[in-house]
């Protein structure tokens, strides 16, 4: 298991107000959300777990994966104790402590990168074979900067997942569905805690796809998945009430174009032609 730190460019301040939240708020984050976390990829709130929905194919085994926003590592830990060769990264150093600790808890190798999702210029063009982030790419500012780094890193034919809110869900009041902000209001959504501030950006559905095209993938899905009928750790935000009602999480999956086909080994169910 290694560590490095890469940082290249000054922060944002709307990156800088992210960073400083997740970095002051780990501790208790972990305490709380650790037992949803562990054991395999957790896509959003009372989603299935990844062994269910096979969003990363059906089997990692030997295939060299990046994870982005890996937060306190449990992901990561996961798919490399399956047998991938895993690389991750998080711009929290303190959620790389927690992650750091929790593979080597559990005798898990991982490289771990300190470095921003907008900046993956410390990794090798076409080096992974999958890409993943799950629940972490509506806190960074440039998508398109990120997805284009993503692409650079992936190998020909490579698949690329990712999950966030559903474009419907922060545009409602909280725990209620009554429609509080134009779906078309990209201005970012501030959120003034003790601990500090955190800014989410909204996007539409046409965003995150033009997004995505813009840098060269070609979508393959876009999954809602039902949740388990189970109440969450993020029950505060995501109540089981609400998001059976209207999805709380969506997925993509894309693939950088090459010579692999869509159907190749380690595609999952949920490829089409």
């Amino acid at each position: 298991m290694r560590s490095i730190v890469a940082r290249v460019a000054e922060d944002s301040p709307f990156t800088k107000a992210n960073r400083d939240s997740w970095n002051a708020t780990s501790k208790e984050y972990q305490a709380r959300h650790h037992s949803e976390l562990e054991g395999d990829v957790l896509w959003g709130p009372s989603m299935p777990p990844e062994r269910e929905l096979k969003i990363l194919g059906e089997s990692v085994a030997n295939k060299s994966v990046l994870e982005i926003a890996c937060g306190g590592g449990q992901s990561a830990v996961h798919l490399a104790r399956m047998g991938a060769r895993v690389t991750a990264v998080d711009f929290s150093t303190m959620q790389l402590e927690h992650a750091r600790a929790f593979a080597k808890s559990n005798k898990a190798s991982v490289r771990f990168l300190e470095a921003d999702a907008q900046d993956l210029s410390m990794l090798d063009d076409a080096t992974f074979d999958i890409t993943f982030s799950a629940y972490a790419l509506g806190f960074v500012e440039d998508i398109r900067r990120t997805f284009r780094g993503i692409a650079r890193v992936l190998r020909p034919g490579g698949l690329f997942a990712f999950s966030w809110m559903s474009p419907i869900y922060p545009i409602t009041e909280e725990r209620e569905l009554l429609v509080k902000r134009s779906y078309f209001d990209r201005t970012p959504i501030v959120f003034k805690e003790t601990y500090g501030t955190e800014i989410d950006f909204h996007r539409t559905y046409g965003d995150w796809h033009r997004a995505l095209t813009d840098a060269g993938f070609v979508v393959t899905d876009i999954i809602e998945p039902e949740p388990l009928p189970q109440e969450n750790t993020y029950a505060d935000v995501f109540p089981l009430s609400k998001i059976q009602m209207i999805p709380g999480t969506t997925i993509w999956r894309a693939r950088n174009p090459g010579k692999l086909s869509l159907r190749q080994d380690g595609a999952g169910p949920h490829d089409r032609e």
